[in-house]
């Protein structure tokens, strides 16, 4: 997620007298609202792109014509959708709305030039209640959810009127106006698939573990030189970037594994492929997945694989992730240390604000790792897959970096460790 350029400033615009061709809303039957209506975008949209187009970052209208020709067709493949906001005026675009499918449920992604002020804000809000209703009511989506900076209180209101209500709540993970602020996260549930299926708020978490933090291990001073390629360590692993054997490790392994609640089944991942997508992830200088392998101090044996996902060099955050493809090593507080690590580099290396992390609720170890970690609830995130005859959900989880640096530095005790 990005947020684009903010201001307080309204601008007054001059109605066009001259729509451009074929993109007025005359004779659309749907998606037409009051004073804006949704369209797919087309060549010539090109001509005011720094309005719609959800990026603090510059780009000609020739990159954008390219892009509307060339890119957007094969945004499909992606599972992803984009609309025009057009004010119904004088058919100007003024915004624009990206709908990313999931198994059950749509993620939306509404932006309004904010340089329209007041009037932008309603037009926001008038989009997003028609693109949620024809997607959810007429085209019987199970869910649909949108992210919005808490600071859009008349954007959040006006969907809450229209049946929309906050599930989570993620803690100054936006920069608006040079700011915090916190990214509420709204969902807006078919009536049917509730019915058939109960309100999934209503769904029990269950809960293990204490609950209770725990410290953060102090860093290592080494005697010699560091294990190979290692940019952290910690007192029995460390982490380097992964390589390519490290695929065939992680398959092999992953054809052993014992447990299906982690990630809702097994798989069975391609030691090629898995190689290839690594070492593309790292051809980039900014990437936006970072991933390391944890190995053992005493062996250099990879035993797991931590990372941070969707890093948002703007805003400062990013979620992170884990996983031991090694039964013999979970449990034993490895991951914890490693994870510790990893929350070194997220705030010490690159200076993240904060971090976020998803866990199937079935994934009841894992939630009660976060909370070890020092993470904070954030709220739940529902209807994305299928478990045992239902939708099922994610319990979603933030940590602040300062919240992180504060809390006491002390070695574990290895028989505790778990």
């Amino acid at each position: 997620m990005t947020m684009t350029k903010t201001s307080s400033a309204t601008l007054t615009v001059e109605a066009d007298s001259t729509p451009a061709p074929d993109t007025n809303h005359r004779g659309q039957t749907f998606l037409v609202g009051e004073n804006v209506y949704l369209r797919p975008f087309e060549v010539g949209d090109q001509r005011n792109a720094a309005s719609w187009r959800n990026s603090v970052f510059p780009k000609s209208a020739s990159l954008v014509k390219q892009w509307i020709k060339e890119d957007l067709p094969k945004e499909g493949k992606n599972d992803k959708g984009y609309l025009a906001i057009v004010r119904k005026a004088d058919d100007v675009i003024v915004g624009s709305a990206v709908r990313e499918h999931d198994d059950y449920s749509v993620f939306l992604t509404v932006h309004v030039d904010p340089l329209y002020g007041d009037a932008g804000a309603r037009w926001k809000a008038e989009a997003l209640k028609l693109i949620v209703e024809w997607i959810v009511d007429e085209n019987h989506t199970p869910i649909a959810q949108v992210h919005l900076a808490a600071t859009e209180t008349f954007v959040i209101e006006a969907a809450k009127a229209f049946g929309m209500r906050e599930c989570a709540r993620f803690r100054e993970m936006l920069i608006v106006d040079g700011k915090r602020a916190d990214c509420i996260w709204l969902e807006y549930l078919n009536k049917g698939w509730a019915e058939k299926l109960g309100d999934p708020k209503d769904a029990p978490l269950e809960r293990t573990g204490t609950g209770e933090p725990r410290p953060v291990p102090p860093k290592v001073t080494l005697d010699g030189d560091p294990p190979k390629n290692a940019m952290l360590v910690g007192k029995r692993i460390y982490l380097r970037p992964e390589e390519k054997a490290d695929a065939k490790i992680v398959a092999e392994w992953a054809r052993k594994e014992t447990e299906a609640f982690w990630d809702i089944g097994r798989h069975l991942p391609s030691s090629i492929i898995h190689a290839a997508s690594g070492q593309k992830i790292q051809e980039s200088d900014k990437p936006e997945y970072i991933f390391f392998s944890v190995c053992l101090r005493e062996n250099d044996e990879v035993i797991g694989a931590v990372g941070l996902i969707d890093v948002d060099y703007v805003n400062l955050f990013a979620e992170t992730g884990s996983f031991f493809h090694r039964p013999d090593y979970r449990g034993s507080g490895y991951g914890s240390e490693a994870k510790q690590l990893l929350l070194e580099y997220a705030f010490d290396f690159l200076g993240l604000h904060m971090v976020q992390s998803w866990v199937y609720y079935p994934n009841t170890r894992s939630a009660a790792a976060l909370r070890k970690q020092g993470y904070t609830e954030a709220g739940q995130i529902n209807w994305l897959y299928s478990h045992q005859g239902k939708l099922d959900n994610f319990v979603v989880f933030d940590f602040l970096a300062e919240e992180w640096r504060a809390m006491p530095r002390q070695d574990w005790d290895a028989s505790t460790s778990a």
